[in-house]
């Protein structure tokens, strides 16, 4: 009853214009799908991009400006969480639908092995949301949000680095996965354990 008599409250609360950004530029960043001949690398870094943007966007329903400020009699991880799920839902739902349509408008080897390139966009869109959570859990602002495209681009920059095999991002040969590849589920575990640290309860009196 108090998680249902609370969700009206954060979905008045929550920032909903970043998501709203982060969706229209997830759905422009698909333009190159559309041409008669897409290149391959177009194609899979737009559903990329799409994931980091909308995972970006949602991270700033995180700050929660009154946690710090005013005593609650719901606990904060509930809050946080509650602020991540009306946000993550939207945001995958987009996803799913821009793959849907990407994997209608290419063709199939384009953007195979899904299994691969679902995952590759889960961790792209969890690792902002892991480290506006962190962000938050010290900042009840924007500010601490900004820690998720911060850490993103600190991120993507490090794994332009790698090249061929060597690379997160190239998809998979004849010989099936690559050492490189392991780093997705491994990236994948390391978010989700940063999310569940991040949105546990606080010290804090004022938030307990």
């Amino acid at each position: 009853m108090t998680i249902r008599l609370l969700i009206p409250h954060l979905v008045r609360a929550v920032p909903w214009w970043p998501l709203g950004a982060a969706i229209l530029l997830a759905v422009l960043v698909q333009v190159s799908a559309l041409t008669e001949e897409p290149l391959d690398w177009a194609v899979l870094a737009g559903l990329w991009v799409a994931a980091g943007a909308l995972g970006a966007g949602a991270g700033f329903a995180l700050p929660d400006p009154m946690g710090s400020t005013v005593i609650t009699p719901v606990p904060r991880w509930v809050r946080q969480w509650l602020r991540a799920v009306l946000v993550l839902l939207p945001a995958v739902l987009v996803w799913v639908l821009i793959y849907v349509g990407v994997r209608a408008a290419v063709e199939p080897e384009i953007t195979w092995p899904a299994g691969l390139v679902i995952l590759q966009a889960a961790v792209c869109g969890l690792v902002p949301m892991a480290a506006a959570a962190v962000g938050a859990r010290y900042r009840d602002t924007t500010t601490g949000a900004l820690a998720g495209p911060a850490v993103q681009g600190v991120l993507l920059v490090g794994s332009l680095f790698f090249t061929d095999k060597a690379s997160p991002w190239s998809m998979p040969g004849p010989d099936g996965w690559t050492v490189a590849h392991q780093v997705w589920p491994i990236g994948l575990a390391l978010v989700l354990v940063t999310l569940l640290l991040a949105n546990r309860e606080s010290t804090s009196p004022a938030t307990a």
